[in-house]
């Protein structure tokens, strides 16, 4: 049981952290991702929650791996999980095209991080980071429902009146909401971070790394990632 605990194989510990982070995406996918779709009155945004939630988790992937794939790998995990809806409501366009967003977004974030390369989460790099990723995927939604709605006889964008309407709604303000929220999140985890160094609080890093990249917590985060997934969906 201490060497499941204990993982000195590179390729083993990369894969590892890879599981654990595509499946807290995958989670934050199911339960935070279950309620800010929802509409509630206010500012119909989701990508103002989710994406600077995955962008972070991609940043904390790629700062322990050192490997630009392995942001590939999360999403494709977190968009495994989120396609095991399939057995539960059957083939259908919203069954798959959310695990399609989700690629797309790890594909965004490791072409600006191929660019960019920040070394900490958080940081100027950083924000800039998520800020051409962010672009990057609202331009890959726009011309995605594009497509869709041309195969559709209903195209997303037909004029400069839709294009206002729909094309800088993504660009403009959902982009802005994002990296408000980006902001936002970067500053509280600054702040607690400080806060923890004032109060000298103490964590064993190596510890807790051996606790969170271990196969049975990684398996164990995919299954609940998985049962969330379908739970929330039912609910």
């Amino acid at each position: 049981m201490k060497s499941l605990f204990n993982v000195t194989n590179k390729h083993l510990k990369t894969f590892l952290i890879v599981l654990f982070f595509g499946a807290v995406w995958g989670l934050a996918e199911a339960v935070i991702g279950t309620f800010v779709h929802l509409d509630l009155g206010a500012v119909n945004s989701s990508s103002a929650v989710m994406l600077p939630i995955a962008f972070y988790l991609m940043g904390l992937c790629y700062t322990k791996t050192k490997s630009l794939t392995s942001v590939l790998y999360i999403g494709l995990i977190a968009a495994a999980i989120k396609f095991s809806l399939v057995f539960v409501v059957g083939w259908i366009d919203k069954i798959y095209t959310p695990p399609i967003y989700i690629v797309a977004e790890a594909l965004a974030a490791m072409g600006a991080i191929a660019v960019l390369r920040p070394t900490r989460v958080l940081s100027a790099k950083s924000f800039l980071t998520v800020a051409i990723a962010g672009t990057a995927y609202m331009v890959f939604l726009i011309v995605f429902k594009q497509i869709q709605g041309i195969i559709n006889n209903k195209p997303f964008i037909y004029d400069l009146e839709s294009w206002k309407a729909e094309g800088e709604e993504y660009l403009l303000t959902k982009n802005a909401a994002m990296l408000i929220t980006t902001g936002v999140i970067g500053g509280i985890s600054y702040g607690i971070m400080k806060l923890a160094e004032k109060m000298n609080w103490k964590f064993n890093k190596d510890t807790v790394e051996k606790v969170l990249y271990n196969p049975i917590t990684a398996s164990v985060a995919v299954v609940v990632a998985v049962a969330s997934t379908i739970l929330f969906k039912l609910l």
